[in-house]
Parts: structure tokens; C-alpha cells; sequence
């Protein structure tokens, strides 16, 4: 049963025939869309039912690069953990890809969105099937090289082109380290294959050159995931479109880099350290990225803190080795998160409008959306009992109280209690008005509401049943200390969620004029950004200022100045009447045959 390459064929020939088709055929390409979609699921499903029906781990090698002292493979390799990704991708890929023909319909570069889109899926399934680092790092680049394509999507707006352009700078600085991480596995290990170090791992190994590469490994990750100090760049990428935002932040780029720590978990085992180090990453981004998301006013800014903060909760289930309790939070943050960007789309699409308070004044809203947005914002504060997100959060709790560590116990819930004031601070103010006509616009449209419905269901207990029956994810403790802390993590819930009705729905914290609030804001949501221009950009631009003296350059642009001078000459010739050609070409030979008789 070898059809893993085909998870990987499908969306690439989708690429390849959105940047054939007519870019004004929409007939095409939303027939063609479906057709990509419907086969991906199909070939999945095959793949699910053969995998379950022999519980075998399937491969299969594409092909081989021989080198004089290396082989290089480009293999696949399905697990269970690559199979709950796989899903994951494809599920909520092929979501956004039907959102998608509503929100971008009749807009600019509908064929490339979708061209840009399939290829981002497609670099996200050989990141997730690579049997071997090598490969790995191939999908790895090719991810960043499709989020810069889709943030600077409208490229005609020099802001979105330079907010293309720091994601994959930063992505770029981080993406370093684990090429040397990457180099050190090999050097150690003398394989790249995931299977070949989790087997070698039982000899004797450097733990120097271990915590090296795992050090490495981390910093490597906190690009992609953005995280401290390196978490800037996901707030300025939402200004692509809300697709390509509830795209990156669910299944796609910032859930890499976790996935990568849960792949080569055995490594991290071995260096408790590096866990220590990736816990203060994890504590120092949940703090300064909820504080932000709390000030922030832009709906999608909000979201984007929220994402990074999120991720940091992923990042901390890691560094305590509840590796099994962070992908079952991955999974339904990317229910909830993309969710909430299609929910919140439908709103930016409709009004045109990012700014929560003048979104707010808007009396008619759609209800499906409404809905949506509701049922994520309460899932992503773990809302009680009925949220998908509570199942999730206290579970990691759960094992942060069974691991004894009540300063990040304390620092979790601190965090799930301004999640939930900051997302209900979106949510009241949207819908503050009881007297608000609701009502769904432009009708109902299939391709704008399946999408939203399906994530609501997901986010909801019935995702959270799903997924644990499915995968088995949960480790479910009835111990009374556990009882107890849900418990205890219920009442805390319900009291924020009751504090944050009573503030916004009042509008009670009204400081915005504050000297004080308005220091810290600036702090919060432009300080790593300024620091970053004041030290890094301005070094830069002293070192190439002291360059443009040295001799080598002045040549250079010597010579670029004179070609320069030499096409604005030659363009005068460009007379566009025929007999001057004529003559031109007779001279030209005249020429020409002057100087063969005289040499």
C-alpha cells in the first residue's frame, strides 16, 4: 500500500495547474479545487483504514542521492503521529480551501492564492512524512518560502511586502541553528533518519554534543513557533488574507517546530537542561504575549498574540515530557484558532474593518459567524464541560500537578485567566448591543458557513471525545488531586469569565488616556521591535555604510553605471519607423565588412 506519495502529489498538481489556469476561469479552478480536496480526503481515508486494519508503520522511499561518503534519502514515513498531523492538514487545509472561494471571489489573484495555498499544504505534508532530517529541512525551507508568498500576497502595499520580508529574515536567523543541529545529529549519529537516532540513542553518546544539538534544536524552533525574543514577525504577517492567517496559525507553520520536538522527543529525555531552557522560553512568551493580546485593538493582532501565547503552552507541556498532552493541545488550538480567524474573516471581509471598536458599531451581523467566533473565543478560554479547549488545558495541568510544579501551575492559570479577558474583551465588544438585529448576510453561502459549522462542532466536547477516542491521547487520572484541581479549575474559569462580562460589557477599565498604560502598551506591542531597529538594523546599516568606500564596490557600481548609461543610449534608437531600421542594419554591414577587408 504505497500510497503516501500520493498525500504529497495531490496538492503539488493542484499547484502546478493553479499557475496554468486562466487567472479569470473561476469555473476552473473552483471545479479543479474540489477535485484536489476530494482526492486528498479519499487517498487519507485508504491510508487510515489500511494503517488501522495492520497497525504497521508504513515507508516508502522516493529516491536516493549518492554521494561519494553519504547517501541521501528522500523517504516517507507514516506513524501514528504523522497520520493525527497528516489529518490535521489536509482536514483543515481542504476547510480553508472551500472558505476560501467565498472570501477571495472575484478578487486579484484568486488562481495564485490558490496556488500558493497548495503549495503551502504540500511543503507541510513533507515536513510532516520526511523520514529523515534531511528531507525534513527541505519542507521546512519550503514552509517559510510559502508564508512569505502569502503575508506579502498583497505585495502591492510596501507594508505587506516588508512584513513579508521580517518573517522570512526572522525565520531565516532561527532556521541557522538547526542547520547546525542538523550537522551535529549527523556528526554524533551518523544518520539523519528519525529511526536510526531513536535506536542509536541506547549507546553511549556526548552529552555535551547532545545538549548542544538539542539547544540548537530549540532555538531553531522558536522562529517558526514564534516565541521570545523571535515572535514579532506573526503579528505584522496578518496583513495576507484571513485565510492564509487561520492557515499558518492552526496546522501549519507556528505547529512545526512542536512537532519536530515531539518527533526527536528521546533526544530531549536525555537533556533536562535544554527542557529548563525551553520552559523559561515558554513562561517569559506566555506572559508578555497575553499582556499584548490584551492591549491590542486589531482583531487579528489580538488573535495572533493569542497564537503565540498558545504555542507557548505547547512549548511548556514539552519541557515537562507530556509529549502525548502537548500534540492533543495542538490539535484543538488548531480547531479553535482557525475557528476564530474564519469566524472573524467573515466580519473583516463583509465591513472591511480590523479595529474592534469600530467593528462594534456596526448594528447588523451575520449569526453563523457570531456563533463561530463565540464557541472559539470559549473553547480557547477553556470555557467548562462543553469547550473542546477545557479537556485540552486540564490535562496539561493535570501533568504540571503530578510533576509537583506549582510556580508553573500558578502561571498557567494566570495565563488561561487573561485569555479569557482578552477574547471576551473581543467578544462583548462586537456584540455589546442587546438590541443588535441579527441576521445571516447575503443569506446563507455553503462555501463561507459548512466550514464554520464543521469547527464548530470540532471545538466543541465532541471534538475533544473524538479526538482522544481516536488517538488515545488522553491520560485520563481519577486521582483525587486531579478531581480536585478541575474543580478548582471551573470555579476559576467561571469567576473570570463573570470579571470579564462585568468590565467590558460596562466598559469599566477605561485608562486608554493613561500615561502609565500607555507607556507599558508601547512597550508590550512595539519594545522587541524598536530594540531590534536601535541594535540590529542600524548595526547593519553602518556596515554597509563603511562598505560603499571600498574600491571593489565603487568598481562595481562603476560598471552597473555605465551599463545603465549605455541601455538609456541605445533605447534612443528605438524609433519604431522601418526604414530607419533598414538603413541601421546597412551601415551595421557596412561596417562590418569595411573592417574584415581592411584587417
Amino acid at each position: 500500500m504505497n500510497l503516501l506519495y500520493l498525500l504529497i502529489l495531490f496538492p503539488f498538481i493542484g499547484y502546478l495547474l493553479f499557475c496554468c489556469i486562466n487567472k479569470n476561469n473561476y469555473l476552473s479552478i473552483n471545479l479543479i479545487n474540489f477535485f484536489i480536496i476530494g482526492l486528498s480526503i479519499v487517498t487519507i481515508i485508504i491510508i487510515t483504514i489500511y494503517y488501522s486494519n495492520n497497525t504497521v508503520i508504513m515507508k516508502q522511499t522516493l529516491w536516493k542521492l549518492l554521494l561519494p561518503k553519504v547517501t541521501l534519502t528522500y523517504s516517507l514515513y507514516l506513524d501514528q503521529l504523522s497520520l493525527v498531523m497528516s489529518w490535521l492538514t489536509i482536514g483543515i487545509g481542504s476547510l480553508i480551501n472551500v472558505y476560501s472561494l467565498w472570501y477571495m471571489n472575484k478578487k486579484d489573484g484568486y488562481s495564485r492564492f490558490f496556488a500558493y495555498i497548495n503549495l503551502f499544504i504540500t511543503s507541510m505534508l513533507i515536513v510532516i512524512l520526511a523520514d529523515n532530517l534531511f528531507f525534513m529541512f527541505f519542507g521546512w525551507e519550503l514552509v517559510s518560502f510559502c508564508s512569505y508568498l502569502l503575508i506579502g500576497f498583497y505585495y502591492r502595499v510596501d507594508n505587506n511586502y516588508y512584513s513579508a520580508m521580517k518573517s522570512f529574515i526572522m525565520n531565516r536567523f532561527s532556521d541557522i541553528f538547526l542547520m547546525i543541529a542538523i550537522f551535529l545529529i549527523y556528526y554524533e549519529f551518523n544518520s539523519l533518519n528519525f529511526n536510526d537516532i531513536d535506536n542509536n540513542l541506547n549507546y553511549y553518546h556526548n552529552k555535551t554534543i547532545l545538549s548542544l544539538i538539542t539547544y540548537m534544536i530549540t532555538i531553531g524552533i522558536i522562529g517558526k513557533s514564534a516565541q521570545f525574543p523571535l515572535y514579532s514577525w506573526l503579528k505584522d504577517a496578518m496583513v495576507g488574507p484571513t485565510p492564509v492567517s487561520a492557515l499558518i496559525h492552526s496546522t501549519t507553520m507556528v505547529t512545526i517546530g512542536i512537532y519536530l520536538v515531539i518527533r526527536i522527543h528521546k533526544i530531549f529525555i536525555l537533556t533536562p537542561t535544554t527542557l529548563l531552557f525551553m520552559q523559561c522560553i515558554g513562561v517569559i512568551t506566555i506572559i508578555i504575549a497575553s499582556l499584548s493580546a490584551l492591549l491590542q485593538n486589531n482583531i487579528k493582532k489580538i488573535l495572533a498574540y493569542s497564537t503565540v501565547s498558545q504555542i507557548s503552552y505547547m512549548l511548556i507541556t514539552l519541557s515537562i515530557g507530556a509529549w502525548n498532552a502537548s500534540l492533543y493541545y495542538l490539535i484543538i488550538h488548531a480547531f479553535c484558532k482557525s475557528l476564530l480567524f474564519l469566524s472573524a474573516g467573515v466580519l473583516i471581509n463583509v465591513f472591511n474593518e480590523q479595529h474592534i471598536f469600530k467593528l462594534s458599531s456596526i448594528k447588523k451581523l451575520p449569526i453563523i459567524p457570531y456563533i463561530g467566533f463565540l464557541i472559539g473565543g470559549s473553547s480557547l478560554s477553556a470555557f467548562p464541560i462543553i469547550t473542546a479547549g477545557f479537556y485540552s488545558k486540564s490535562n496539561i495541568l493535570n501533568h504540571i500537578l503530578t510533576n509537583n510544579n506549582y510556580y508553573l501551575l500558578c502561571i498557567m492559570i494566570f495565563s488561561t485567566i487573561i485569555t479569557t479577558m482578552y477574547i471576551f474583551r473581543v467578544i462583548l465588544t462586537l456584540y455589546n448591543k442587546v438590541s443588535v438585529e441579527f441576521r445571516i448576510l447575503n443569506n446563507f453561502n455553503i462555501y463561507r458557513d459548512i466550514p464554520i459549522i464543521i469547527l464548530i462542532i470540532l471545538a466543541t466536547a465532541i471534538g475533544a471525545i473524538i479526538v482522544s477516542h481516536r488517538i488515545n491521547i488522553i491520560d485520563y487520572d481519577n486521582s483525587i488531586n486531579h478531581i480536585l484541581l478541575e474543580l478548582v479549575f471551573i470555579i476559576i474559569n467561571i469567576i473570570s469569565l463573570i470579571i470579564s462580562i462585568i468590565i467590558w460589557h460596562n466598559r469599566i477599565l477605561l485608562i486608554n488616556n493613561n500615561y502609565y498604560y500607555l507607556r507599558i502598551k508601547y512597550l508590550l506591542l512595539y519594545g522587541l521591535d524598536q530594540l531590534y531597529k536601535n541594535t540590529i538594523v542600524k548595526f547593519y546599516y553602518l556596515i554597509t555604510s563603511q562598505l560603499r568606500s571600498d574600491p571593489l564596490v565603487k568598481l562595481i557600481n562603476f560598471v552597473i553605471f555605465m551599463l545603465k548609461y549605455t541601455s538609456s543610449i541605445v533605447l534612443y534608437t528605438e524609433t519604431n519607423v522601418l526604414h530607419w531600421y533598414i538603413n541601421s542594419i546597412l551601415i551595421g554591414l557596412v561596417a562590418i565588412l569595411s573592417i574584415y577587408i581592411i584587417v
